[in-house]
């Protein structure tokens, strides 16, 4: 008798009992213990369910378990998760392999497992994925059991002509979508408003999670404010329409990549390099963008580093120092109106390629509008993480003043030190050979 063989008859009653109830399987083999809306959720074998999360909801948790059910309840199946990007993939997946090693049944029935997939003896199989910017990774799977994670954050033409079809060929095949607030202009706002389209439809604030005190949510209202309290923690859908950078033009720049780590600068990167510094301490943060001149898109994202309130000067000075000796900066753009003008001074002795500036009206909306264009015109690449990144560019709102220029601005309590750097880094860019060439039609030689 194998290993799997004993482990069954061992199990045979509970195991077989808890595989015809989600519930009863998360408490007695996986020694989770749902609350009520949890139960809900595990409960629900809807063939569309969709799902509006806030923070520490349990959605991790809860899709994971879904997963592991399916695969095991269901011979000869495949459950595919795909998620927004590589990083939230492996999150998910590592929740799986947890679940699947603590638990002795799906331990021993788990034929073979890696960092994306793992098979079971009853022929079933959970593969992750992360969705990539045009889905390409998906293309050519079928799928039983599609679940989607952080699906708001994903190209919506992934959703539609990618991971729909994947379920077309199986019989009852479901799909899950599950995601904290992004965009309404996107199929996941869809499929929760919209009851015709046949989804079962969640909201969960994380005041759902009895866990969760009024007075730590209070803390979190105080610190990240109001603004971004309601999408992350209400699970609030936030209205674009004084957004200077709309939710889904931001998404369709996005793509699934790392930025360079901070802590590991390369010493010979290849390429020519534009950077934008903008400078805080007190109040607001230092920010240090990075962008890297390719032909197509013509700029991306590559290093992103916000400092923590009240780190001196000193020390963003010495971080721009190391960086300059590794990228050779091409150009770059530096903030110095206010406190900017003593760092700038020190800065410019190591580094005569990087420009200061001081802030105008006018001049703001000449940086950011050159932003809006090259993304408009899908010239500029950013991942979708940090999130921080993408959340800063949905918050800069304008409005017109009586001179005719925009005035910009941010909700209270929110920060735009990383949306400011990346501008300066694109507007860097702007100024140099590159963009004149492509201007003027004469090609660039770097």
């Amino acid at each position: 008798m194998s290993e799997a063989e004993k482990a069954i008859k061992e199990y045979a009653e509970i195991y077989a009992e808890a595989l015809t109830d989600e519930v009863e399987f998360a408490r007695k083999i996986l020694d989770f213990n749902p609350f009520p809306y949890q139960e809900e959720f595990l409960r629900d074998r809807s063939q569309f369910i969709v799902a509006c999360c806030g923070r520490q909801v349990g959605k991790t948790t809860l899709t994971a378990i879904k997963a592991l059910h399916y695969a095991l309840s269901q011979d000869s199946t495949r459950v595919l998760i795909v998620s927004a990007g590589l990083r939230q993939s492996m999150i998910l997946f590592d929740k799986i392999l947890e679940f699947i090693d603590a638990a002795l049944p799906a331990k021993v029935l788990t034929t073979n497992k890696n960092r994306t997939q793992a098979k079971f003896a009853n022929g079933s199989e959970i593969v992750a994925l992360p969705c990539g910017h045009d889905g390409a990774k998906l293309r050519g799977y079928t799928s039983d059991l599609a679940i989607v994670d952080e699906a708001n954050f994903m190209p919506p033409i992934v959703i539609d002509s990618v991971i729909r079809p994947t379920t077309i060929t199986r019989t009852d095949a479901r799909i899950i979508m599950i995601s904290t607030p992004w965009t309404r202009d996107h199929p996941f706002y869809d499929a929760l408003t919209k009851p015709d389209l046949g989804f079962k439809a969640y909201t969960w604030p994380s005041s759902i999670n009895p866990l969760i005190t009024k007075e730590k949510l209070e803390v979190e209202r105080k610190t990240i404010g109001e603004y971004d309290f309601n999408r992350e923690y209400n699970a609030t859908f936030l209205d674009d329409q004084f957004s200077y950078f709309p939710s889904k033009l931001i998404l369709s720049c996005t793509d699934d990549y790392t930025l360079n780590d901070p802590s590991r600068i390369q010493s010979t990167p290849n390429g020519q390099y534009y950077v934008g510094i903008d400078f805080g301490k007190h109040v607001d943060h230092s920010a240090i963008a990075i962008v890297q001149e390719q032909k197509d898109p013509f700029l991306r994202l590559v290093y992103l580093q916000e400092f923590p309130l009240e780190t001196p000067y000193t020390t963003v000075i010495e971080t721009v120092r190391k960086l300059q000796a590794a990228y050779k900066f091409r150009g770059g753009r530096l903030d110095q109106t206010g406190v900017g003008e003593a760092p700038y001074e020190e800065i410019r002795k190591f580094a005569p390629t990087i420009q200061g500036i001081k802030f105008t009206a006018p001049l703001e909306e000449n940086i950011l509008s050159k932003l809006l264009l090259k993304m408009e015109n899908h010239e500029v690449t950013i991942p979708r993480e940090p999130q921080r990144l993408l959340t800063q560019l949905t918050q800069q709102r304008c409005e017109p003043t009586q001179s005719g220029n925009l005035k910009f601005s941010h909700p209270p309590g929110t920060h735009d030190d990383l949306a400011w750097a990346f501008a300066l880094s694109v507007y860097a860019y702007r100024g140099s050979l590159a963009w004149m060439g492509m201007v003027l039609g004469v090609p660039h030689q770097n």
